[in-house]
């Protein structure tokens, strides 16, 4: 199931657009409001030593400064994804979301269904250059039905880095098939090294993207699966196959605190050299280059693969939810004003340069210069010419509670206590539960 329809473009020409902090001549700021600023709310984890903070802030910035007198963005930060995702549901139960938020791990949903989401497909049609910065993939990617409550503002391609200085200390490549992938995790171990960073903490982040990959690449029926949004069932033999190798993994070849570990104590057993693998995106890439992230002898010697049997998870984020449905006029127009900026092609430039993110079309390019100068994501755009599985990761597809579940049962299938069709049937159950 290959769709690319940005992936070629993305490997040719050189920058349409500035790669300088939403670079290019500063536009107008257009007039909103007749007397002083409209304050609108926004909220965002892309903070602290977040991968994608300093792009974040420069966005913000760049935006105050350009509506400045007009409009003003008052930021809520929270200090990590869970930290985000549960004050967004409390105040989605509130009907008291912020004017314009990012709709990861259910919260999109809750948005539309307290009515505060703002259909998005009207506002497009009526803005051509903006819907053209968005690109058909990224609508298509979050369309319901005739409505459209979310905008991504980046493309994922994820498959995995490798310290290839272990791989050469325990005599291995990237595995080609899952049965060489597990033996390779135990070549690293013999060899002294932990194989993989996982965690279980938080939504699970890099054990379900090795999940994901397991899923996604066994057979058409794996595959759609893992391309398939909200399942209601997770009682099939590719999840419960792809959990009985995750079983193995936390048991055997992951670091010692990953049962209950968050994505950034993955991410920092991985860059400081305490685990051979990390499943993650290209967002990462500039933690390589940061010496009080990434051990300097470190960052010549990591690689980037596809996972085995040729799978990449291939896909568009949820996004960005417009959430000022019966506001103030003033209001809403600010905030539609904030979110087109968010996620159009400036804001999408700024992203790639500092946070190694993918824009969303061909209208921000990645120039011969950028590609040199970032060799992990050229290489990870040319797997992606070539292989054989494009699939989702569990977050985009998943509601919510089973998102939760998913934290809640690792420990217990890593300790044996209960076993890979057990915790399908408890998936299955937690998915039930947002139906």
């Amino acid at each position: 199931m290959k769709f690319k329809k940005l992936t070629t473009l993305l490997l040719a020409g050189c920058m349409t657009v500035s790669l300088v902090a939403c670079g290019g001549e500063k536009k107008e700021g257009k007039d909103v409001s007749g007397d002083g600023p409209v304050e609108i709310s926004y909220a965002t984890f892309m903070v602290g030593t977040h991968q994608s903070a300093e792009a974040e802030m420069k966005v913000i910035e760049e935006f105050n400064k350009e509506y400045e007198g007009k409009i003003k963005v008052n930021v809520e930060e929270l200090p990590s994804d869970s930290a985000y995702v549960d004050k967004m549901k409390t105040l989605a139960a509130s009907n008291a979301l912020p004017d314009v938020i990012i709709g990861k791990e259910g919260v999109r949903e809750l948005a539309v269904k307290n009515g505060q989401a703002v259909d998005l497909m009207p506002y497009l049609d009526a803005d051509e250059e903006w819907k053209e910065e968005v690109g058909e993939g990224a609508i298509e990617a979050n369309q319901d039905g005739e409505a459209l409550y979310s905008v991504s503002n980046q493309k994922q391609i994820i498959g995995y880095f490798y310290n290839k200085e272990m791989f050469e200390d325990a005599n291995i490549k990237p595995a080609e098939t899952w049965e060489e992938f597990m033996s390779n995790n135990q070549k690293l171990k013999d060899a002294g090294h932990p194989a993989l960073a996982l965690m279980t903490g938080e939504n699970c982040w890099t054990t379900n993207l090795l999940l994901a990959a397991m899923i996604g690449t066994d057979g058409e029926s794996g595959n759609e699966f893992m391309t398939t949004f909200h399942p209601d069932s997770y009682e099939n033999e590719s999840v419960v196959k792809g959990l009985g190798m995750i079983q193995e993994c936390l048991a055997n070849y992951s670091t010692n605190d990953a049962i209950g570990a968050l994505a950034a104590n993955a991410m920092n057993n991985f860059e400081q050299g305490k685990a051979a693998i990390i499943a993650n995106g290209l967002w990462m890439t500039p933690d390589f280059e940061d010496a009080s992230k990434t051990l300097p002898e470190l960052k010549d010697k990591i690689g980037v693969a596809a996972y085995p049997e040729g799978g990449l998870i291939e896909q568009y984020e949820v996004g960005y939810v417009l959430c000022t449905n019966n506001k103030d006029k003033e209001v809403q127009d600010a905030a539609l004003e904030f979110f087109k900026f968010k996620t159009g092609k400036e804001s999408q430039a700024v992203f790639l340069e500092d946070a190694g993110v993918l824009p969303l079309t061909d209208l921000v390019e990645l120039s011969d210069e950028y590609k040199a100068a970032n060799p992990l994501t050229a290489e990870m755009l040319e797997l992606s010419a070539s292989n054989k599985w494009d699939f989702n990761n569990i977050d985009n597809t998943a509601v919510a509670s089973t998102i939760e579940a998913f934290a809640a049962y690792y420990p217990d299938l890593a300790a044996g206590s209960m076993t890979p069709d057990e915790m399908a049937v408890k998936l299955t159950e937690a998915a039930a539960k947002t139906q």
